[in-house]
């Protein structure tokens, strides 16, 4: 049974009211000495405050989406093969975009198929309307991971059917699943919506799993001896999507975009992979590794910190940044405002501040519009 959805969610329904009756009912039928009641006694009444309890949390995680399979929620590896050597772990770093700071530039990756049409995908299923999802395992991560795709209406339309449409990437926090971006933050409906009203451009939303550790945080970094998150992220997923759909291979056209954690990871891709994407979008992110599998790596510290590694970027690569952040959400505010102050052209970076909310997904589904237009301002 699926962790999310309906089936288990009434299952964990049922439980609690058939222990909270069962209670009810042997509560006068106990039989043996005192001890030996009150003991039982306790033991039903603990068993029916967990079902509740539990009825509860996985309510809390059908709304928000923070764990979507059970491999996620026992902490369960996430890699198909393990990769050993000090070559794959820095995989990401020795692949040069020609930005100096080490993206790559996908250029090994399987080509775009040019004669790709709309339907089935042999690799993806039916998830949503308009939403495919696959299990894939990355050529050069050797990670296996979900991927969703949505696709917007304008690409099974024939007026557009030579078409090759930008690309952002979504990445959710920590814990979460990349089906948040979908039936949570309802991003698919906000896009549509300003794409009707002439305010952005229609694009291919593919949200991947960031969460390659499970509850434990992977810091979106290639880890010495895996996993290789920043590889799956930076290389394995764009070269599956330009492979599997007609979506754009210019890297101008390709933009990130994460929330909490996974916005932290959205600007510390763009810095890596100026190569493959062009503009990242931030959303109650931060600066520096917060991960303690990142934090116990010395070398990686410096590394995965995006305002340091453009700080010490020269020049910077043409990338576009926009960091945005509650003024009531900690130092959000004013670690964006750090990062963009250490911009130098040909980069350039913009702030969204709102005045009111916490670290939540209303406050990321408010700041999704402008996102949008913002991403479509920097197509190219």
């Amino acid at each position: 049974m699926s962790l999310i959805g309906t089936p288990f969610l009434a299952f964990t329904i049922v439980l609690a009211i058939s222990l909270t009756l069962g209670t009810l009912a042997l509560w006068n039928r106990m039989r043996g000495p005192a001890p030996l009641r009150t003991g039982l006694r306790l033991t039903l009444l603990l068993a029916a405050q967990a079902a509740a309890v539990l009825v509860v949390l996985v309510g809390i995680n059908d709304s928000y989406l923070l764990y979507d399979s059970w491999r996620d929620l026992t902490d369960g590896p996430s890699t198909a093969t393990t990769l050993e050597t000090s070559a794959a772990a820095t995989v990401s770093s020795d692949s040069g975009s020609g930005s100096g700071i080490g993206g790559d530039s996908g250029g090994d990756a399987a080509p775009s198929r040019p004669g790709l049409r709309p339907g089935p995908h042999p690799d993806f299923r039916p998830v949503g309307a308009g939403l495919l999802g696959a299990q894939l395992t990355g050529a050069r991560s050797g990670l296996r991971g979900s991927l969703y795709v949505w696709l917007p209406p304008e690409y099974q339309d024939p007026a557009h059917l030579g078409e090759r449409f930008p690309v952002v990437e979504l990445l959710p926090g920590q814990p979460g699943s990349p089906l948040a971006w979908f039936q949570v933050l309802q991003g698919q409906r906000t896009l549509q919506r300003l794409v009707a009203a002439g305010q952005a451009r229609p694009m291919i939303l593919v949200a991947a799993m960031s969460n390659t550790l499970g509850r434990s945080d992977a810091g979106c970094a290639d880890l010495p001896g895996g996993p290789h998150t920043q590889t799956w992220l930076g290389t394995d997923v764009p070269a599956i999507v330009r492979s599997e759909f007609r979506a754009s291979a210019d890297p101008a056209d390709w933009s990130v975009m994460g929330y909490s954690a996974g916005g932290y990871c959205s600007a510390d891709l763009v810095v890596h992979f100026p190569g493959v994407f062009h503009s990242a979008v931030s959303l109650s992110g931060y600066t520096d590794p917060e991960a303690a599998v990142v934090l116990s790596h010395p070398a990686l510290v410096g590394r995965e910190n995006p305002r340091l590694v453009m700080c010490a970027a020269s020049p910077q690569p043409d990338v576009d940044l926009l960091m945005a952040g509650s003024m009531e959400d900690g130092r959000t505010v004013a670690d964006a405002r750090a990062m963009v102050a250490v911009l130098r052209p040909p980069a350039e970076g913009d702030l969204l501040t709102v005045a009111r909310g916490g670290h939540t997904m209303d406050v990321w589904a408010a700041m999704l519009p402008e996102a949008f237009r913002w991403i479509s301002r920097h197509l190219r």
